[in-house]
């Protein structure tokens, strides 16, 4: 019989953890002090109180094409160690065309030396809670 990992953990180094305290410090963070310390991504954030766990899609090339012809997007680059990078609304275009689409992965294996400077993003559409400003998410992989 296996003991619960709070007590193996006690049994070892004769310390107990409380799973609820390590959690709560987590969720308490500072939204500007909190960095991306995994990929995929299982929550973006925002300094101004923005939390979504809702990841809607995979975006393709086209997919973010027809969300620039539609109207208002939101970029937002992760990557592990660093906080979320959010570009500012008036400077999508121009981001898209001068550092996303270049290094936007088109499969799902990639080779990264196949892009400049040996990265690219994956894109994901996520739910900010406003559907006229959908939010792309460009997951870093270097």
């Amino acid at each position: 019989m296996s003991l619960p990992r709070a007590h193996r953990f006690r049994r070892v180094t004769g310390k107990s953890i409380v799973p609820s305290l390590e959690l709560q410090s987590v969720l308490n963070v500072d939204a500007k002090l909190r960095i991306v310390t995994h990929l995929p991504l299982r929550e973006l954030w925002r300094d101004d109180g923005l939390k979504t766990t809702a990841r809607i899609r995979s975006l393709t090339e086209d997919d973010i094409r027809s969300l620039l012809r539609s109207g208002k997007i939101q970029f937002v680059v992760v990557d592990v160690g660093a906080v979320p990078r959010w570009i500012q609304p008036n400077g999508c275009f121009q981001f898209w065309k001068n550092e996303a689409q270049p290094h936007l992965a088109r499969e799902a294996r990639v080779i990264l030396d196949d892009f400049p400077g040996g990265y690219c993003y994956f894109a994901s559409q996520w739910d900010g809670g406003d559907p006229a400003s959908p939010i792309v998410v460009l997951e870093k992989q270097h």
